[in-house]
This record gives C-alpha cells, sequence and structure tokens, in this order.
C-alpha cells in the first residue's frame, strides 16, 4: 500500500450531491505528506489550490526561503487566493510561496502529461498565482497539467543590497524553488517533470528569459514569452544598496547601517513596509548581483545573457507582443519622449539629440498633444516592448535557441471599446479561457486559437506540426535574415516583420547612440 501511496494517485470518495452529481475529490502522496484537491463541476479536472512549495524565513523576510513544510494531517488544498504582500491585495501575507495545480481527470503516473508552469506579470509588485490564471481550462482539457506559482514582490522580492543576506532577486529564486518543487513533485499528479514548459506575460515573461538564462539546473523544456523582455530599457539594473536605509527612515527609524535597517523592517508589518515602496518610489527591479561565496547568485555578472549559453542552444521559444501594448496610456507632457529616453543613460547633448530624431520618427514637424495621442502610444509601445522583444529574438538568436516562433495578438473585441489595437495583458483571458462561456462567437474563436496553438507548442515544441481548418499555414520560425509572425486575431494570420520601419528605425537608433543590445 505504501508503495501505491508513492506512485499513484489516489481518490478518497466524499460526496457533495448537487442534485444527482456526486464529487470525488483527489487525494495525491507527495514528499511533504497527504494533499486533498477539488474535483471541478466545471470540467473533468481536479484543482489543487495554494500548495506551499517553501517558506519565507521570518528571521529574513528579504532572504532565502527555507524548505515546504511537512503536513502532519491532510493538506486540503483549496485556496489559491493568498497573495505575497503588495499594495491593493486582498488576502495576503508573508505564508505566501504557493502554487496551484490543475490536473486532467486522465493523469496518471503510468501516462505522465505535460505541464505548463505560468508565472505572471505585475511589474515585480505585485499579482499572485489565480489573477492571471484562474483555472487555465481549456488547456487542461487539451490533457496539459497547468501549474501557477506565487513568488516575492516588491521589497521582500527585490531588495539588492550587496549583502549576503540580501544579495538580491530573491523573487526570481521563488521561482526557481518552485520549479525545483514541480520537477521533484508533479510526477504523483500525473505529471511528465522532464515535458515542462515556462510562461509569463510583462514582469512574468521578463523572469521566463532570467530563468532561461540562470546559470543553474535546467527545470524546463521550452519558453513562452508574451509582451516582456528584459531589454526592456531599464528593467534590469544595479541595485540600489540604501534601498533598506530608505524604508526605514521613511517609517521613522533612522539607521546607516543595512542590517540594523533590515531587523528594523523584519519586525515591521508588511502593510507598512509595502506603504512605504509606494511612498518612497522604490524601484522594483532585477538587478545585477554581487557574488559570495556559499551564496546563491542569479544575475552574476554583466553581460547578463553569456552567463548560461548552453541552457539556452536549442530551447524552443514562443514569443510575442499585442499589437498596440500602450494604447489609451499616452500621457501629453511635452516632455514624455525625453523621460522615456532616459532610461538609456545618455548625455545631455546625447538626450537632446535623441529626443528630437524619435520626434521626427514618430510625430514628424507635430508637437505633443492629444491629437498626436496614438504616434505617442505606438513610440511607448515600441520603446516598452515592440523592440526590446525583436532585440531579444536576436539575442536568442545569436545563441541558437530554437525554434523560435513569434506572434502578434491584435484582436480588439466589441466589447473593449475604442481602442486603436490590442493592449497590454488584453490576451490573457483568450489563452485562460476564463469566463469562455460568457465569450461572444468571436471571442471563443480567438480563445480557441490560442488553445490550439499553445497546447501544440507544449506538446510538442511547435504550434502547428501540421496544418489544420483551424490553423490552415504552417507556422514558420525566425531566422537571422527573416521575420515571420503570425497574427492571432478572428482568423490566425501568416505575415512578416511587425511594425518593420520601425524596428528599422530603432535598429538604427541603437548603432548612432552606441547602445547596447545586449542585457
Amino acid at each position: 500500500m505504501r508503495v501505491l501511496l508513492l506512485t499513484s494517485i489516489l481518490f478518497t470518495v466524499q460526496c457533495y450531491v448537487s442534485g444527482a452529481q456526486v464529487r470525488v475529490d483527489p487525494l495525491v502522496l507527495i514528499d511533504q505528506g497527504l494533499v486533498r484537491g477539488q474535483k471541478a463541476l466545471d470540467g473533468d479536472y481536479s484543482s489543487f489550490l495554494g500548495i506551499p512549495y517553501a517558506q519565507v524565513d521570518t528571521a529574513n523576510p528579504f532572504g532565502p526561503s527555507l524548505p515546504a513544510p511537512k503536513f502532519d494531517t491532510i493538506f486540503n488544498a483549496s485556496n489559491g487566493d493568498i497573495a505575497c504582500p503588495q499594495p491593493r491585495a486582498g488576502s495576503q501575507s508573508l505564508d505566501c510561496l504557493r502554487l496551484n495545480i490543475f490536473v486532467p481527470s486522465r493523469a496518471s503516473v503510468n501516462q505522465p502529461l505535460p505541464v505548463f508552469v505560468y508565472i505572471h506579470g505585475g511589474g515585480f509588485r505585485d499579482g499572485y498565482a489565480s489573477k492571471d490564471s484562474p483555472t487555465g481550462h481549456n488547456l487542461v482539457a487539451q490533457d496539459i497539467i497547468v501549474v501557477s506559482i506565487n513568488y516575492r514582490l516588491g521589497p521582500y522580492g527585490f531588495l539588492c543590497l550587496d549583502i549576503p543576506e540580501v544579495p538580491g532577486n530573491q523573487g526570481l529564486k521563488d521561482q526557481y524553488t518552485a520549479l525545483q518543487w514541480v520537477k521533484k513533485n508533479i510526477v504523483h499528479f500525473g505529471g511528465n517533470a522532464n515535458h515542462v514548459t515556462i510562461a509569463g506575460e510583462s514582469a512574468g515573461a521578463a523572469a521566463v528569459v532570467y530563468q532561461l538564462y540562470a546559470d543553474n539546473e535546467k527545470l524546463f523544456n521550452k519558453v513562452i514569452v508574451q509582451s516582456g523582455a528584459p531589454q526592456s530599457p531599464g528593467l534590469l539594473a544595479d541595485g540600489d544598496t540604501a534601498a533598506a536605509l530608505k524604508l526605514a527612515r521613511h517609517l521613522g527609524y533612522v539607521t546607516d547601517d543595512n542590517k540594523k535597517a533590515l531587523e528594523f523592517l523584519t519586525n515591521t508589518s508588511s502593510d507598512l513596509v509595502i506603504g512605504a515602496m509606494d511612498a518612497t518610489g522604490f524601484n522594483v527591479l532585477p538587478c545585477f548581483e554581487k557574488e559570495f561565496e556559499g551564496v546563491e547568485s542569479f544575475i552574476p555578472a554583466k553581460p547578463f545573457a553569456l552567463s548560461a549559453p548552453m541552457k539556452v542552444k536549442n530551447t524552443p521559444v514562443l514569443i510575442g507582443t499585442t499589437s498596440c501594448e500602450t494604447c489609451g496610456f499616452f500621457s501629453p507632457d511635452p516632455l514624455y519622449i525625453e523621460n522615456n529616453l532616459k532610461a538609456y543613460n545618455l548625455s545631455e547633448e546625447e538626450l537632446r539629440e535623441a529626443t528630437e530624431v524619435v520626434k521626427h520618427f514618430y510625430l514628424g514637424d507635430e508637437p505633443v498633444s492629444e491629437a498626436t495621442a496614438l504616434s505617442l502610444d505606438l513610440f511607448n509601445s515600441d520603446f516598452g516592448f515592440v523592440n526590446p522583444t525583436e532585440l531579444a529574438v536576436k539575442q536568442l538568436l545569436s545563441e541558437e535557441a530554437g525554434p523560435i516562433y513569434q506572434y502578434v495578438f491584435s484582436f480588439v473585441s466589441e466589447r473593449d471599446g475604442d481602442t486603436a489595437g490590442a493592449t497590454h495583458a488584453s490576451e490573457l483571458k483568450y489563452v485562460f479561457a476564463d469566463g469562455y462561456d460568457s465569450f461572444t462567437e468571436d471571442e471563443k474563436t480567438v480563445s480557441d486559437h490560442f488553445t490550439f496553438l499553445w497546447s501544440n507548442f507544449i506538446k510538442y515544441g511547435n504550434p502547428t506540426p501540421e496544418s489544420s481548418e483551424r490553423v490552415p499555414f504552417t507556422w514558420q520560425p525566425v531566422t537571422s535574415q527573416t521575420r515571420p509572425y503570425v497574427d492571432i486575431d478572428v482568423a490566425a494570420t501568416a505575415r512578416a516583420r511587425f511594425r518593420g520601419p520601425a524596428m528599422a528605425f530603432w535598429e538604427l537608433f541603437y548603432k548612432r547612440f552606441g547602445l547596447d543590445a545586449v542585457v
């Protein structure tokens, strides 16, 4: 019986009568103990919500995590709403290193299924596992196990103090710990630990790329990068070693000693620490870490991209953006372009010249105003998302990743209002089919496109292993000379060189101002 428990998914019968329906909840034995999930009533799968994969060290909540807790009794995995400390979240706690698992009923250790691990976005300052992917319902229906994870955010995840206790990037290290948990435990849920795709959107997409390049064991086989890349200007920088001092000072404790400031913040309510983050404008970013003997380092050197090229080689990548990432976010500030370009750390003279060059390309001779709002939206989208994605593609190609498939999501629903294109994160509800039953027919069609393309990539490393009625062509990967992409709309269409003239402009811009496109 012990061997059976260790190698099988067990089912314990508990009756929940809804008319004539009986729900059978699953019981799974993992290394931590027994975990009880919930059999879904809206599909042929089970959910396991809020399983702890590690613990925050209460003596140093800004540093390395502790091993996952053991369960003395059955752990009821039914609460997926716990979030790590962040602004404006509901149920938040430092006891937040948890993950959710959605398992098709046919999963078994004898025929393990591919695994999809999703890393949420939120600028490394907010978000949680259940926010973007309530169930992954349609992907699960394709016999894919879906996992979504929490990780520490804000100062708890991204203080970079150049000291052994808090070297930096703890949020990224939490993600890696979650991947280690999946590698070790997913077999008990009927998952294939050697067939894992990691994916993320926005900050989560950048995190996926960091995981790909980190100099540690590779715990996945394929990556999906949605609207985010480390090449976005200002996204990866030297850490602010005085950040803890500033947070403590804002809360009334003045010291020049980082360790004393950390001790104060450790004994301060996480609500107050997060409030201080907002009030002081704490810059939540992954950072280059100072290396210490015996201390895990995640982003140890510049250029970061060269730290683990063998992990990148031959890794299938699905990468893309929305068609108008920041449509509607324009601010009619005459210094709007100049303030964005400051992220490049140009000299004053170079900044003035660069601003004029960008204005002429995007606005012609028109001033920044409401009349040029769409042009500014396109600048912002190109600057923050589209061109960084192109830079990421070039870098991945140079390191022999591949095949690399590029997409653009351009669908705008009749319920989205008046927008010039699909905006940032607008594809997520279609990827995860959140509210599918209430979708319009066009929305269902678009969601079905994602289910078809994403599930094929997760299973085969190729979104179109063969042409079909839904996608009547073979999706071609990018090369050093070509940039084919698939436009995902009501019809999925093969195109080439999204925003081609603008991307050519930015290539020349980088050369003119001597900017390094490699992270």
